[in-house]
């Protein structure tokens, strides 16, 4: 995931730095927009997340509370299966809680900083700064989103086996 993060903020530094300076049309009211976009994806993925933590894997949640003097073996693979995806859900959740974040900070100190003449900071830095931040925040969310609909798809793949499994050996 990391690897991953470090090539999208690579990504977008890079295309942020080749289109410094032609960034003319890009104005704040659009990064507004933005922004508001991608902090609303991030709330929707950061509530999804969290409930299916909740809702579809009492197992690990309640391996981490029940006391550990648990002999079934079965229970305990089970309850490592679910820690297992639970952090890789975790990491979906993090990413979205650092663009909320990150949007909420920008859109706070965005009017403050506009205000203030004398930080001196060159408008064409600003857009550069405000335009990677955006593409890597899209990039970021993106990801989330996919990442999402991977696991939703491999589970689903999952259960299905499980259940023609289970059919079969019903059936002799």
């Amino acid at each position: 995931m990391y690897i991953r993060l470090m090539a999208f903020l690579l990504i977008s530094l890079a295309i942020g730095y080749f289109s410094y300076g032609n960034l003319n049309a890009f104005t704040s009211v659009e990064f507004k927009e933005v922004m508001g976009v991608l902090l609303n994806v991030s709330s929707i993925i950061f509530a999804i997340i969290g409930a299916w933590i909740a809702i579809i894997y009492p197992s690990a949640i309640k391996s981490a509370i029940i006391d550990s003097r648990e002999n079934n073996v079965k229970l305990i693979h089970r309850a490592v299966q679910d820690a297992n995806y639970l952090s890789e859900l975790f990491d979906i959740v993090m990413q979205s809680a650092i663009i909320i974040v990150f949007a909420i900070f920008i859109q706070v100190c965005m009017p403050i900083i506009k205000s203030f003449d004398y930080f001196g900071l060159s408008i064409s830095l600003v857009k550069f700064c405000a335009f990677s931040f955006m593409l890597f925040a899209t990039f970021v969310q993106v990801n989330s989103i996919i990442s999402v609909v991977l696991k939703n798809y491999f589970l689903l793949r999952k259960v299905r086996g499980q259940n023609s499994n289970d059919v079969a050996d019903h059936d002799i």
